[in-house]
């Protein structure tokens, strides 16, 4: 009888001192539910930080550090955000006069786990390495191969162009933000605890119904007001810093890089205010940039879906001419749910002075059949497989590599005259 009570007792101790160090461990290894990183303003020395908790709000904080020099954090205060239709709550803190091409380590409060980021170079005489592409989550596994296949090049940032969970705005469709932030959360951090940063354009499964606005209702009714598209497009302009409204931007890294985000035809119409401003902008970094590179959703060179679709004969209309006014070499497009880049092309034509158009948005989704590239004539590659594109830019040289989710290279492209040339005579 002795001996029983004992052994009870030492089960118990045991058990009282396992739970006492697994609590511990379990904090350390738990995460907000969202983890989110973006620019809204100089990517060299600034880094927007977003993180989700449930049934929290107001004075969540990070602290932060250069990593590896500094042993003292410092502390920021976050903002509280509603998360649309959710119990979740949103914080953000803008770090703001951080030093170019530097790693800073934070944690949140509340959680042990110590992530990093890395600032963008001053210069862009080492390589810097985007991943690009759109239309990201039918199925979350889909999304994860991809995401994973992207992660092995070491991305600096990942840019998207639109068409994220498929809610379409709807309050019922809550779950599948759920896990496009699950997806982000468990792929786009390394084990080292890297976050990378993503940049973001609206698609229209961004607004509520799906719909492309100028398509499906014509420009009437539409109201150039924060407070309309955000009705439209509750998730996007809640969900994310950038771009914010009006829901077109651009972003600079230094004199290397210029990215150009535009709406086509989901909460602002593509002719109007939005091309006027696109006008603007491009003027104004005409012959400053390395690189200037526009990112939408809907193609103007579609690989699947007619050549006549009314949104994209609007971007040829009136965003096309301006590409090939101002020097743009490349544009990125998406909504086809393909992979294509086509040739060079100048007035709708291949020449060996053209912008080629990557895309069409194939990085987590059902991919639909190409047309063959003779349907069009400026086609020079088209295939339905879920891709990823990395793009090298260094000292204003572009190189490309496709990888699709298994792994396989199903495109390279090196930026240069010859094989512009080349592309156009063959």
């Amino acid at each position: 009888m002795i001996l029983a009570l004992t052994s009870r007792r030492c089960l118990a101790r045991a058990l009282v001192f396992f739970f006492a160090l697994a609590a511990p461990f379990a904090a350390r290894s738990a995460e907000p539910p969202g983890i989110f990183l973006t620019w809204v303003e100089d990517p060299l020395r600034s880094m927007v930080i977003d993180w989700q908790t449930v049934a929290s709000a107001e004075g969540q904080s990070l602290e932060f550090r250069e990593r590896g020099v500094r042993d003292t954090w410092e502390s920021a205060a976050a903002a509280a955000l509603p998360f649309p239709f959710s119990d979740r709550t949103i914080h953000r803190v803008h770090l703001r006069n951080l030093s170019p091409g530097t790693e800073y380590e934070f944690r949140f409060e509340g959680f042990e786990r110590i992530y990093f980021f890395r600032t963008m170079p001053e210069n862009n005489f080492a390589p810097l390495t985007i991943a690009l592409g759109g239309d990201t989550r039918h199925r979350k596994e889909w999304m994860d191969a991809v995401n994973i296949q992207a992660m092995r090049y070491d991305p600096d940032f990942i840019v998207w162009g639109g068409d994220f969970a498929y809610a379409d705005g709807r309050e019922d469709r809550l779950y599948r933000w759920y896990e496009w932030f699950d997806s982000v959360r468990e792929t786009l951090i390394t084990p080292e605890g890297r976050v990378v940063p993503i940049l973001l354009c609206i698609g229209n499964h961004e607004v509520r119904g799906g719909y492309i606005w100028g398509a499906d209702r014509g420009d009437d009714g539409y109201e150039a007001t924060d407070a309309f598209r955000a009705s439209i497009a509750p998730y996007f302009y809640s969900l994310f810093a950038f771009p914010g409204q009006p829901g077109y931007a651009a972003l600079d890294f230094g004199n290397y890089l210029s990215l150009i985000f535009l709406d086509t035809d989901h909460a602002n119409p593509v002719p109007g205010e939005q091309t006027e401003w696109l006008r603007r902008a491009l003027a104004e970094r005409q012959g400053l940039f390395g690189q200037i590179l526009p990112v939408y959703h809907v193609p103007a060179y579609p690989s699947v879906r007619p050549f006549e679709g009314r949104v994209s004969q609007r971007v040829r209309q009136h965003w096309v001419p301006l590409f090939e006014e101002f020097g743009v070499r490349f544009a990125f497009e998406n909504h086809d749910h393909a992979y294509k880049r086509t040739l060079p092309l100048r007035q709708h034509r291949p020449s060996e002075n053209g912008i080629i158009y990557f895309g069409d948005g194939a990085w987590g989704v059902g991919t639909r059949d190409v047309r063959p590239p003779e349907d069009y004539g400026y086609m020079a590659l088209a295939k339905s497989v879920r891709h990823a594109i990395i793009m090298t830019l260094q000292a204003g040289h572009a190189t490309f590599e496709v990888i699709s989710e298994n792994g396989e290279i199903i495109d390279r492209f090196p930026e240069s005259r010859s094989a512009a040339t080349s592309a156009v005579s063959d």
